[in-house]
């Protein structure tokens, strides 16, 4: 059996934080929360993870911010950001900063799974 990929769930918003766990283990992955950039940042210093899934407007350091610094820190390291307040121009400043893939709110489980296997190089 292949071991689960680990995914950390950034957000400041706790149902959301809980929806995307439920989401995302419900399709193979280990997931991990967090409430925000500099939680998140304290945890993968503690931890290996094969993706990071971030809310873009967050109290603090906001999704922009943590994107930076994983990028700047582990750039192999793959950062969908995930926000309800996107636009175009939102999502092309993100990718220019470096993310990964890009998911507007609302979201489904099949918008996540197509995501996250066009990253990780497998199919849907």
């Amino acid at each position: 059996m292949t071991e689960k990929r680990k995914i950390l769930v950034v957000d400041d918003q706790e149902s959301m934080r809980v929806l995307l766990q439920d989401m995302l283990e419900a399709i193979g992955y280990e997931v991990t929360l967090a409430e925000g950039g500099e939680q998140a940042l304290g945890i993968l210093r503690e931890s290996g993870f094969d993706l990071v899934l971030s809310d873009l407007n967050m109290p603090g350091m906001d999704g922009t911010a943590l994107l930076r610094s994983v990028k700047s820190s582990t750039p192999e390291l793959p950062v969908v950001i995930i926000t309800g307040y996107g636009t175009f121009h939102t999502e092309k400043r993100v990718m220019r900063e470096g993310a990964d893939g890009y998911i507007s709110k609302p979201c489904t489980l099949s918008k996540i799974d197509k995501t996250l296997a066009a990253i990780f190089g497998h199919k849907v």
